[in-house]
């Protein structure tokens, strides 16, 4: 199938160590307190890179940690608003200051029999409490009833709030929506038991956990006004959903070539009116070909035209531009 091509243009480019991991795990792309921020770890350290406002530039500040598990693929790490960081692992949840000494750490129940499961963290978008994910209580059979999401008082660490989640066993991910929404999006891995995307709240009564429409699938871009786009695990359909309106959902077969499918795990808002997501033949392609979908009822407007063919990852900021990977530089890219 043929659309209209759009060129696009490049804004800024900078080099990234580790960011080609970073995008290839559901920790590396955050959206906190309105900002962007792309965490890499490389050589033993973490890197919060908070993207930049200003089109010109890739980053605008940078915030590092010692790595407390270089060798643990499941390390979570979040940027809080005073500047120090939180980080999540099997184990424990712990805050470190800027100078990374450790405000506080909250050790939890580890996930013992069950390899992939990994805990993540994230601040409310009110700043008062950490919102984190870690391994529930066993039943008499001494399986797990259930994970937990607990909210833990930023200065101190005490336990304010706890909620047993519907997933088990899962690996997960916070975001926070782009504009002042008091909930976050939580999504919740079950590998073949399926995903459950989970809208948190916390309140004056505790902790508020709601589905997310009929949102299942692990990656997902975040809208204004509640909005979000999913893509099937295996390519094979997207779903735009959002309280109060009907579901959306578009089959890779029908808008795509024969044999392409949606890939990069990344489809999202490049601005209120237009969807950016990755084509290709297989998931673990390399290259892909970028398409801009209506952010409404996601039909393809057009493909963009870059000066050679891109890669098979598209992070869209929302205002109008988006970041591609090529090795382990960053480019920041708009239509023309």
């Amino acid at each position: 199938m043929n659309y209209p091509h759009v060129p696009v243009r490049l804004l800024a480019h900078e080099s990234l160590p580790g960011i080609t991991e970073a995008l290839g795990n559901m920790g590396g792309w955050l959206l906190r307190d309105g900002a962007h921020w792309l965490v890499t770890r490389h050589e033993g350290t973490i890197t919060a890179n908070r993207v930049s406002t200003d089109r010109s530039q890739v980053v605008a500040a940078r915030a590092t940690w010692n790595d407390p598990a270089p060798d643990d693929p499941s390390l979570y790490c979040s940027p809080l608003p005073d500047g120090a960081s939180a980080m999540s692992t099997r184990e424990a949840v712990t805050i470190q200051e800027p100078d990374g000494t450790v405000r506080w750490e909250h050790r939890h129940r580890d996930w013992q029999h069950s390899p992939e499961a990994a805990g993540a963290c994230t601040p409310d978008p009110a700043g008062r409490v950490l919102l984190a994910t870690m391994a529930g209580p066993t039943g008499a059979d001494g399986l797990s009833t259930g994970d937990i999401c607990r909210a833990l008082d930023l200065a101190t660490g005490e336990v304010l709030a706890e909620h047993v989640l519907p997933s088990f066993s899962a690996a997960y991910a916070f975001q926070q929506f782009p504009d002042a929404r008091p909930e976050v999006l939580l999504t919740a891995s079950m590998g073949q038991d399926g995903t459950h995307c989970l809208l948190v709240a916390y309140t004056a009564a505790g902790l508020d956990v709601r589905a997310a429409g009929t949102a299942e699938e692990p990656y997902v871009g975040l809208g204004a006004d509640g909005a979000l786009v999913s893509q099937d695990v295996g390519g094979g359909y997207l779903c735009r959903t959002q309280d109060g309106a009907d579901d959306v959902i578009i089959e890779a077969s029908n808008v795509l070539p024969d044999e392409r499918v949606f890939v990069g795990y990344t489809p999202g808002f490049v601005d209120d009116e237009r969807i950016l997501v990755v084509t290709a033949e297989e998931q673990w392609a390399e290259e892909g070909t970028h398409l801009l979908l209506d952010a409404r009822t996601l039909r393809p407007l057009a493909e963009l035209d870059y000066p050679q063919t891109p890669g098979a990852t598209a992070v869209p900021l929302g205002d109008g531009t988006w970041l591609i990977r090529d090795e382990e530089t960053v480019q920041r890219w708009t239509t023309a």
